[in-house]
């Protein structure tokens, strides 16, 4: 009998201190096409995915907020969070009609947050590193690294634009990747986003700060655990 309950009590802590475990899932995330164009479209259509498979593993929590002036509702907003995260996701399928951005995916998401809460900015300086840290910094994140503390790397790319939407300025995109390497699973993030500027250095050094702060952003949501 004593055999039988030490046996019990060791499977339930061991139980008890198992991490969450990660679930692979396919979601499909929709955005419009604007004047920031299809890739851009593409990108939060992406995200929006991202979004819906997180939920559809750690689920949502909605809050509502009112701002009452004089007895009459001035300002209502209603936002939802997820306790989880995107190891890693890959666009299975996409197709864009009527205005419309489809993409499917198939992520890997973990419950919970990510395991860390300071990293170790491994990304050469320039604008893509002060859009990342930037992201971070607004997050409360560290980035001056220490023991214990995840290592952060990132690459980017650009391309010319073939249309400006301003005369004289030359349009270039930036595309920006994440990857964070610490306790546990390697965590993932990407963003895009344009710049503009008379030079095209400008351009691109506008448009890659500003993909390392979506990025980062992206990446920052992960990490840190929802109130």
């Amino acid at each position: 009998m004593r055999r039988s309950l030490i046996a019990a009590a060791l499977a339930l802590g061991a139980c008890a201190h198992a991490g969450p475990k990660s679930k692979v899932v396919e979601a499909e995330g929709f955005a419009p096409v604007d004047a920031r164009g299809l890739a851009d479209a593409r990108d939060r259509a992406v995200a929006d995915a991202r979004r819906r498979a997180v939920e559809s593993v750690a689920g949502a929590q909605v809050e509502s907020t009112s701002r009452v002036e004089g007895a009459v509702t001035t300002e209502q907003r209603t936002t939802s969070h997820s306790r989880g995260f995107v190891e890693s996701s890959t666009a299975v399928e996409e197709d864009t009609r009527d205005g419309m951005v489809r993409v499917r995916v198939r992520a890997k998401v973990r419950e919970g947050a990510a395991p860390w809460s300071t990293v170790s900015l491994n990304i050469p300086d320039g604008p893509l590193a002060a859009g990342v840290a930037r992201a971070l910094r607004e997050k409360k994140i560290e980035t001056g690294g220490g023991r214990g503390a995840a290592e952060l790397s990132g690459t980017a790319h650009t391309m010319d634009l073939p249309t400006s939407l301003i005369a004289g300025t030359i349009a270039v995109r930036a595309n920006a990747s994440l990857l964070l390497k610490g306790e546990g699973s390697p965590l993932h993030a990407s963003g895009a986003a344009s710049g503009l500027d008379p030079d095209r250095d400008g351009a691109a050094d506008k448009a890659l700060e500003a993909a390392g702060y979506r990025a980062g952003l992206e990446l920052a949501a992960a990490m840190t655990r929802v109130p």
